[in-house]
């Protein structure tokens, strides 16, 4: 215990010391950058940022150390959330996404190896420790080599939601550190269940790739697509806690109503229980594909007249439409981008024939004011030429659903469903092409929710990134255009692997055993729960008050879930004089108490010390609600009461 206080203590000074080089070299920029006020901006961002990170890392400054000897040398590696040196380029703590770090994640003691930039390094492990600092102080450590990794996780488990946050690296398992640290170049599908650490994952496997990636792309080439503003909230928070800033963070309809630019309503985005049809998932096919293909193969970009300025004939139909036949369709797919091209090439003719042209309309005895805006005003008289470039996105939609006898009423007043929102967005890709290029890597969160055309529309829109997927197809609650199997995906996502996480870290036994059941009545992979004993899940009939008041002298954070909106709604009004509690729904996704009231599909994602589930009987026996009632109970961390 003497030996790692001095170290702690000796961390603590470095730390300081190179929080004082670095103020020092921030005072001192003017001098530095003379004549180069951009480079002197930019280090000062980078300079005060990092100040910042290791201000905060000093609470904490590392979790683990790991001891390897390989044929060359002995490294002693002290691993913390982020990587310090000194500025002598001394290593004081080694960033958890360094890949000698893989060692404290993936080995135990006795022979070990990891991939590094220079190959494969293999070695022994002599030493795998375990810390617990906080505010600047050593709680305690231990030695990790001869528990399971489950046992470990237990003091970790146990505590309430909001410190399990704050542990999460140092709690990453082996088949979670695996996915974590697979290379940007491939596409990733994960299927998890509940309590698996999906977004744990994912969140850390984007800072994981940022860090390692940092010389060939910037965070703000990296994007993170979540199912509502509750997990955009949450990534937000949790991302900048990873040294991870500037990646972009999107629910679906920001990300769909940004590209498609016209201004839609979008109905019922978060009311998942009404009733679906035929129309609905015709709308979220690949038949809708299809049927937007089509209309665009027969779509006639060119006009039927010739062009003209002010009335006067300048070039002939017929050589525009030869003009436009030169164009490689393979390279310019989009409408906007052969219409762009094709007035390149009319203008590359224009220059070319400019004499001839000018001597004509001269020869005619054309009005001055048409000879100067044939000489100034060309291109504004091409756009107007091109009314194909002026067709709303709205209107191509409607043409299509009247065609198949669909009913477009909502849609003509800029009422949508969340349905519409991909052939929206397909047709604004066939129309414009897309302005995601510089994406490289996309993470996807519940993304049991989306359809195969879903998946296909973001694959064209980010045709130069890679994927990571992550879902549970049990949780999956919109069966009239969700993907039932992972391996659809896999004619759209090449070089794409499926990868499970079965094991559970978020509740205990006793309430993961109590889900299992439903998942084995839908014929669905059941979860493994990590080694953590509770209370038994507790069924009751006692009033809804009395149960709250017991919880919330235990637990930090407790919810009282209910299947729908109405009855949370009816609830929230019926407790709101009597204690502090807080209605979380479509229009607030604030946690403002202790205590919340939320209906069961917006709890998808979250976690809470206890939960209760109000009126059992309201989740009937079909599999929408009993996938509902498993989103519901697998919330709980450490207490589930239901009640009857």
């Amino acid at each position: 215990m003497e030996e790692e206080l001095k170290h702690l203590s000796y961390t603590l000074d470095k730390y300081n010391e190179v929080i004082d080089d670095s103020k020092l070299k921030l005072n001192n920029l003017k001098n530095l950058y003379k004549n180069d006020y951009d480079a002197m901006l930019e280090e000062k961002f980078k300079l005060e940022g990092e100040i910042k990170s290791i201000e905060k890392a000093k609470n904490s400054p590392y979790f683990a150390r790991i001891d390897f000897e390989s044929k060359t040398n002995k490294d002693v590696c002290y691993i913390g959330k982020l990587g310090v040196s000194d500025y002598d380029n001394n290593l004081i703590t080694v960033d958890w996404r360094a890949p000698i770090s893989s060692l404290y994640y993936d080995s135990n003691v006795g022979d070990a190896k990891y991939n590094s930039p220079d190959g494969i390094i293999s070695g022994k492990l002599l030493l795998k420790r375990q810390y617990t600092i906080e505010n600047s102080k050593l709680i305690n450590y231990n030695d990790v080599d001869t528990v399971s990794n489950d046992e470990l996780l237990k003091p970790y488990l146990s505590v309430n939601a909001d410190t399990r946050l704050k542990n999460i690296v140092s709690t990453i398992q082996s088949e979670q550190n695996k996915i974590i640290r697979e290379p940007i170049t491939k596409n990733l599908i994960v299927q998890g269940v509940a309590g698996s650490g999906k977004t744990t994952v994912a969140l850390h496997r984007i800072a994981y790739l940022v860090y390692n990636y940092r010389d060939l792309y910037k965070p703000s080439d990296y994007m993170v697509i979540g199912p509502n503003k509750f997990f955009v909230s949450y990534i937000s928070g949790i991302l900048p806690d990873l040294d991870v800033n500037g990646v972009s963070e999107y629910t679906t309809l920001e990300l769909a109503l940004n590209y498609i630019e016209e201004p839609f309503k979008v109905n019922n985005s978060l009311d998942i229980l009404k009733v679906k049809d035929d129309i609905s998932k015709f709308k979220t096919s690949m038949s809708m594909k299809n049927k937007i293909d089509s209309y665009f193969n027969s779509l006639e970009i060119l006009p039927n007249t010739d062009f003209t300025i002010r009335g006067v004939k300048i070039l002939n139909k017929s050589l525009i439409k030869s003009l436009y036949e030169e164009i490689n369709q393979n390279i310019y797919k989009s409408i906007k981008s052969r219409v762009d091209r094709l007035i390149l090439l009319i203008n590359k003719y224009i220059e070319e024939n400019n004499d001839l042209i000018l001597s004509r309309l001269i020869k005619d005895k054309t009005d001055k004011k048409v000879i100067d805006d044939y000489k100034n005003n060309i291109n504004i008289y091409l756009k107007r030429y091109f009314t194909v470039l002026n067709i709303k996105v709205k209107d191509i939609y409607m043409e299509i659903l009247n065609d198949n006898n669909i009913d477009t009423k909502n849609i003509n007043i800029n009422e949508i469903d969340i349905e519409d929102i991909y052939p929206l967005m397909y047709i604004k890709y066939k129309m414009v092409g897309s302005n995601f290029d510089n994406y490289k890597h996309i993470v996807i969160d519940e993304a049991q929710d989306y359809g195969e055309f879903n998946f296909y529309v973001l694959k064209k829109l980010f045709k130069n990134a890679t994927f990571s997927i992550y879902g549970d197809l049990a949780q999956s609650l919109y069966s009239y255009r969700s993907i039932t199997a992972w391996e659809s995906l896999l004619d759209i996502f090449k070089n794409a692997e499926i990868l499970k996480l079965n094991k559970s870290y978020r509740t205990t036994i006793e309430i993961m055993n109590e889900a299992n059941k439903i998942n084995e009545r839908l014929n669905l992979d059941v979860a493994t729960p990590v080694i953590r004993h509770g209370d038994e899940v507790e069924y009751t009939n006692k009033d809804i008050l009395d149960i709250i008041n017991e919880l919330k002298e235990k637990y930090k954070s407790v919810a009282i879930i209910t299947k729908d909106s109405l009855e949370a709604q009816a609830l929230y009004t019926k407790l709101n004089s009597k204690i502090d509690i807080n209605l979380v729904d479509k229009d607030n996704i604030n946690f403002d108490s202790n205590i919340n009231i939320l209906p069961s599909y917006l709890s998808k994602g979250l976690e809470f010390d206890a939960v209760v589930i109000v009126n059992r009987n309201n989740f009937k026996d079909n599999i929408l609600d009993l996938k509902l009632l498993y989103v519901s109970m697998t919330r709980a961390l450490h207490k589930l009461v239901i009640i009857n």
